[in-house]
């Protein structure tokens, strides 16, 4: 299918449009990414950026999709980054998954993975009103009037980043918005409450402990009931809009569900919302607001204290399990709900069988064993999915699919744990912390592990985040990282990345929209329908780009090599990489951050003599001015604060 050839038609490009584009194919020929940033090809024509991809669609086939491999170890050779495409607004033109696509040649890694992109309540992608449709938001509807449909542009996307050797992944949510479709459509995989009459506690279950499957089952049965007598009212069958549906049975569709949502509550029947980040067992009832609109419900921690200011109230999780206590740890047996079980584990089937996505990120599985009471991880504390629930959903991803990935979000390195349900990679904690001795130390034992790991057979590893997408959060940095850090620590953060990941202790780097070019504001986004505040900082992404050309063009040797020495001093760290006998010695040196902000300046590095007298270049990044070095038993380096350099270096003789 040439889908980018059909938008093309569409868009019916200028030549000033083709020019562009062919200017940018000949510079995708030369290598990705391209050292532009996201700003200009934000606003560059939607038109020119059509031609662009049915350029490559015309003279290139797609690599095979890796899902399709044998198994899911491609993952641990890729690199990732973050698209929300809500977030790629320009001014007034909002986010859709064409302009998503303008973005991809400016990025590095291989692997795209897309916030949730579903309709939303509230603006809010991570509240999503249903998990089997794309928001038609995000469509063209210009394109879609000139017969791309909805469906193909989102497959549009895809397809571009097939072209430039990308694959996709999927965002998978443990939960819906409050009232989403799915609620209403299958009320049974949700918790509920049903009010009272006066509205002042709970009319059937036991309000010490509610959440028992016959509560659940019964108030259900109730809201199954509503939904369809108002389905009849309307003449439609589902709440899902679906390709084809006329303009009047969309209408008919929107109004019956939100018909049934405003009958729902008026008769006191609620989704249970999901429990704060540190809550235990499932929220309570507590009261209805002043007005009797809606009712409040307690967030309460394992020691009783009230957590209610972090709760996210807006959404409802699956109940995986019944017979969870309010507010407290289970202290009898819990019982599957394999139904709820069952929709979570086949949500991705969907998006990988219709679009071809490649991998998936767990949400909310990062504490899978923290938040259970057994060592196994099969039994909730809270409301959130179990080990048992997240393997079952790998488990069923990757059926008929072998190599479809799998990521957690946790932020440790508990490789084996996390392997053994079926995880390829863990997200990795150094987006939290600064580039400095003490993350070096730990980048350096976890280097080890993993390569003693790899060596035992193990496939799991762990990501260097330079950046995520919930980096600004309250409760993490509080503002964007690039304006915590600045450019020159990013930077760092950048190299670092890139060169501790050495052969079999590589580790894949995870990145974001907007980290290319200095862009912020990604985390607001997720809030709300707004763009990135686009920095357009021309420095800084050529900087980027200029190391991603230089690591690969050593990427072969590093990816046989490994780490032989190193050395962690407060305000400096440097570490020397040799592929088995291979007489090429790599040297990288980093000026790491100090409360006192001083350079290092002139350093020693003691390389040996094994390999004779040495000769090279050093290259101090990101601007790769190269220069000649010599090196006899150890190697000097001059370094200023936040500086980088590569030496890369061969026997003498050889030059």
């Amino acid at each position: 299918m040439l889908i980018w050839s059909d938008i093309e038609r569409a868009l019916a490009p200028s030549r000033d449009d083709t020019a562009l584009a062919a200017d940018l194919a000949a510079a995708i020929d030369r290598g990705l990414p391209l050292a532009i940033t996201q700003s200009v090809l934000i606003v560059a024509s939607d038109a020119a950026m059509a031609s662009l991809y049915a350029t490559l669609e015309a003279r290139s086939s797609p690599p095979e999709p890796r899902r399709l491999r044998s198994d899911s170890s491609w993952m641990l050779e890729s690199d990732f980054c973050w698209i929300n495409v809500r977030a790629c607004a320009s001014g007034s033109l909002p986010g859709t998954f064409i302009r998503a696509a303008k973005l991809l040649p400016a990025i590095a890694s291989d692997a795209i993975l897309l916030a949730p992109f579903h309709p939303t309540q509230f603006d809010l992608c991570y509240a999503p009103e249903t998990m089997t449709m794309a928001d038609p938001a995000l469509f063209d509807r210009e394109l879609v009037g000139a017969g791309v449909s909805a469906e193909n542009q989102l497959r549009a996307f895809v397809s571009a980043c097939r072209l430039l050797g990308k694959c996709v992944g999927y965002e998978l949510l443990p939960y819906a918005a409050q009232f989403s479709r799915i609620a209403m459509e299958r009320p049974q995989l949700f918790r509920w409450v049903a009010l009272d009459d006066e509205r002042r506690g709970l009319a059937h279950a036991d309000p010490a402990f509610p959440y028992r499957s016959e509560d659940r089952l019964r108030d259900a049965e109730q809201v199954s009931d509503i939904v369809a007598t108002v389905k009849e009212d309307y003449g439609i069958r589902s709440f899902r809009v679906i390709e084809g549906d006329a303009p009047e049975v969309v209408d008919a569709k929107v109004k019956a569900y939100y018909s049934a949502i405003r009958l729902c509550a008026d008769r006191g029947l609620w989704p249970v919302p999901a429990h704060a980040r540190a809550g235990v067992g499932v929220p309570s009832f507590l009261r209805c607001d002043s007005s009797d609109d809606f009712p409040i419900f307690s967030y309460r921690d394992i020691d009783g204290a009230d957590i209610g200011e972090d709760a996210y109230s807006v959404v409802a999780p699956f109940a995986f399990y019944d017979d969870m206590p309010p507010n407290s740890i289970p202290t009898e047996p819990v019982r599957r709900n394999d139904e709820a079980i069952g929709y979570y584990a086949e949500v991705f089937s969907y998006w990988r069988d219709s679009f071809g996505f490649d991998f998936v990120r767990y949400n909310a599985a990062d504490r899978v064993f923290s938040e259970s009471v057994d060592d196994e991880g099969s039994v909730p504390s809270c409301d959130r999915p179990t080990s048992e629930v997240v393997a079952q959903a790998i488990r069923a991803s990757r059926d008929g699919a072998p190599g479809v990935g799998a990521i957690s979000p946790s932020k440790g390195d508990e490789t084996g744990a996390f392997g053994a349900l079926g995880f390829d990679l863990l997200m990795g904690g150094e987006a939290l912390r600064r580039v400095d001795a003490p993350l070096l130390r730990d980048a350096f034992s976890l280097y080890d592990s993993l390569a003693a790991e790899r060596a035992g057979g193990a496939r799991t590893s762990v990501c260097f985040a330079v950046d995520l997408p919930e980096s600004s959060a309250p409760r993490l940095w509080g503002s964007p990282l690039r304006r915590v850090m600045g450019p020159e620590r990013m930077r760092l953060r950048h190299v670092a990345a890139r060169f501790l990941s050495v052969g079999a202790g590589r580790r894949p780097m995870f990145e974001t929209m907007g980290f290319q070019d200095g862009s912020t504001g990604l985390y607001e986004a997720g809030l709300s329908v707004r763009g990135l505040d686009w920095a357009d900082d021309a420095a800084f992404a050529a900087g980027y780009a200029a190391i991603e050309r230089f690591y690969v063009g050593l990427r072969p040797f590093l990816a046989s090599a490994a780490i032989i020495d190193r050395s962690v001093d407060d305000g400096l760290a440097w570490w020397q990489i040799r592929a088995g006998d291979s007489a090429r010695l790599v040297v990288v040196a980093l000026s790491l951050e100090t409360a006192e902000g001083t350079a290092p300046g002139r350093i020693t590095i003691p390389i040996g003599t094994a390999l004779g007298e040495l000769s090279g270049t050093a290259y101090r990044l990101p601007d790769l001015a190269g220069a000649p070095i010599d090196a006899a038993g150890s190697l000097v380096v001059e370094l200023g604060f936040l500086d980088s350099v590569v030496v890369d270096l061969v026997p003498a003789y050889y030059r």
